[in-house]
């Protein structure tokens, strides 16, 4: 009786150091699955999907190469070893090799050997954009991605199971190295300044968009998480005050206001940033001073109904397609029902309250106002359409020479460069606190060259100080390299 015991416990082992052992070789593998015929074994190394491009035709993804190396479980291969790796990797590998299989391992460069295979494989370490495209981060690749090639490996096997030593691997190359793919609007060169000019931002984003069309040419996320800022929701302060005015000018209204630096509304005290007191303000001085008195005012006499039917004309509140099946949040923008205080109007006024918007929508509504009132969704894909007048191309020409005027001598003036710029600055109420602080969110929304427009540039900073101080040095930064393109 002991003895059978023994003998089934030998059974037992055997055949759960078999399991521990092939586990083992699947997690030093990492990626790399094995599948079996009759008569051989392959070995996958990689699989290739969509390849993206961008306007110009550069790779977006799938743009870098790494190296494996293929070791199979015979004696040329292990004395090839000591060219490939130290000792203590040797050890290891030379105990994987053991229980039969080939293993896979990275390499940091190729190298010439005989017997065993060093294999290029396409990685995406250099890719930009991630937040956008990767599908790791809800990007574009989740919406459009398909497998569209595939590298193994092939090994001939006896009746056994046991891989056949000597020249009896094949590599399979199965369209890994297929061009195929999808062109989108990104400008990789333009991504790239983007990027390199946002190194200092810890958290916020920029969108560099296409002003006639709403296209966009880039895009920034920056933080240390999953969140694409560029298309999140967030509140956004006084950029929204270009909209109340546009609503203004599109109904007549061009009123005058003394501003003492508070006004109270109802049971609510309001004021401008600090309760500077600006004086005497028409709508021109008010954008560049960013008067809060004064839009409160003016939301006040608009109402409303008209500031409602202005906003969602620019596509305020409305999700947006960014791509054919991908469709991103439009932010909240209030309905009637929230206006059920005069209090409530006067926040949107000046761009407060419930109403939030994510920079790459914000950019499209910028775009409008540089496009003579023309409305284009943002987009990544080459579309036909060629918009919707939103608002009078005079209206759009009073709006443009106000917001340059913010720059040449109003809160803006860090953002101007050779005074061919117009924009608006922000520092928004987010309404969280930390440490008992609230945090802000800081804008600038601006065009360039004014004369002409042809970029919409947004930048935003989560817990930021002021849109001045944050975000106009690193749009004039874009505007300056783009300039030099």
């Amino acid at each position: 009786m002991p003895k059978r015991i023994i003998s089934l416990l030998c059974v037992f082992v055997l055949v759960f150091s078999s399991i521990i052992g092939r586990c083992a070789y699947i997690s030093f593998s990492k990626a790399y699955k094995v599948s079996d015929s009759y008569n051989s074994y392959t070995v996958s190394i990689d699989r290739l999907y969509t390849n993206l491009y961008d306007r110009k035709g550069i790779k977006l993804n799938n743009n870098s190469k790494s190296y494996v190396a293929v070791i199979k479980p015979d004696e040329k291969n292990l004395k090839e070893l000591d060219l490939l790796f130290d000792k203590s990797q040797i050890t290891e590998i030379t105990n994987e090799l053991s229980k039969g299989y080939p293993v896979i391992v990275p390499v940091n460069r190729y190298y010439k050997t005989k017997y065993i295979n060093i294999l290029e494989k396409i990685t995406t370490d250099n890719q930009c954009a991630k937040h956008l495209i990767k599908k790791e981060y809800g990007g574009l690749e989740q919406y459009v991605s398909k497998e569209i090639g595939s590298l193994s490996v092939n090994y001939s096997i006896d009746a056994n199971g046991r891989i056949l030593s000597g020249d009896c691997d094949t590599i399979i190359n199965d369209n890994y190295d297929s061009v195929d793919g999808i062109m989108i609007s990104l400008d990789y060169d333009i991504q790239k300044i983007a990027e390199q000019v946002c190194e200092g931002l810890h958290l916020g984003s920029v969108v560099v968009m296409e002003s006639d069309t709403s296209r966009i040419l880039a895009s920034v996320s920056k933080g240390d998480d999953y969140i694409n800022r560029a298309i999140s929701p967030y509140a956004i302060g006084s950029i929204f005050k270009i909209i109340v005015c546009a609503c203004a000018l599109e109904n007549d209204v061009n009123s005058v206001y003394i501003c003492n630096g508070t006004a109270k509304v109802g049971d609510s005290k309001f004021s401008c940033l600090k309760g500077k007191k600006h004086g005497f303000q028409n709508m021109k001085q008010a954008l560049a001073n960013s008067c809060n008195c004064y839009f409160l005012n003016l939301a006040l006499r608009l109402g409303e109904d008209k500031i409602i039917k202005t906003a969602k004309s620019f596509g305020f509140g409305d999700d947006i397609e960014i791509y054919k099946g991908w469709n991103i949040s439009g932010g909240y923008f209030p309905k009637k029902s929230d206006f059920n205080t005069k209090g409530q109007l006067a926040l949107i006024g000046f761009g407060q309250g419930k109403m939030t918007d994510s920079p790459v929508h914000f950019a499209s509504a910028l775009s409008c106002i540089a496009n003579g009132g023309i409305y284009n969704a943002p987009t990544l894909e080459f579309k036909d359409d060629k918009g919707k007048q939103v608002i009078s191309k005079e209206t759009s020409v009073i709006l443009k020479d106000y917001l340059k005027s913010v720059v040449t001598q109003g809160t803006g003036v860090a953002a101007n460069y050779k005074d061919n710029t117009a924009g608006k600055t922000a520092t928004a109420q987010s309404g969280v606190f930390q440490d008992g602080k609230e945090i802000l969110n800081t804008w600038f929304a601006g065009f360039y060259p004014y004369d002409n427009p042809k970029y919409t540039i947004v930048v935003m900073r989560e817990n930021g100080t002021s849109g001045s101080e944050d975000c106009c040095p690193i749009f004039r930064t874009i505007v300056e390299k783009l300039d030099k393109m």
